[in-house]
């Protein structure tokens, strides 16, 4: 009798996707860092007073996909529209690359200048 190979959905956790994002991100020229979620607009997704953490928002669906939003500090010195297209670009392919084409969607949001 043959045994199928039946394999297991591989589960991917929300903070794997959240560092993938982050490393991704902050090798892109003319990103600074990524806004903090007290920074951003969002006050749905904001967390309790004295909680530190990256604005980035990942978005599961249940055919296993997702999405991510991220919010980043950029140099003043850089093309601002030039500048998030290629971290899109950047932060998309590294996520399919990392989680076997999961990522249907990256968006990512100039949240402020750095003077630096």
């Amino acid at each position: 009798m043959e045994k199928k190979n039946v394999s297991t959905p591989v589960v991917y956790h929300t903070a794997d996707i959240k560092e993938a994002t982050r490393k991704a991100a902050l090798v892109c020229y003319g990103v600074v860092d990524i806004a903090h979620r007290e920074d951003t607009l969002r006050p749905d997704k904001r967390l309790k007073k004295g909680i530190i953490e990256d604005a980035i928002y990942v978005k599961k669906f249940p055919n296993r996909t997702f999405t991510v939003d991220v919010y980043l500090v950029l140099s003043n010195e850089v093309k601002i529209t030039e500048a998030l297209v290629e971290c899109q670009k950047t932060i998309m392919y590294q996520l399919n690359k990392a989680f076997n084409k999961l990522c249907t969607r990256v968006n990512v949001f100039g949240e402020r200048l750095s003077s630096h």
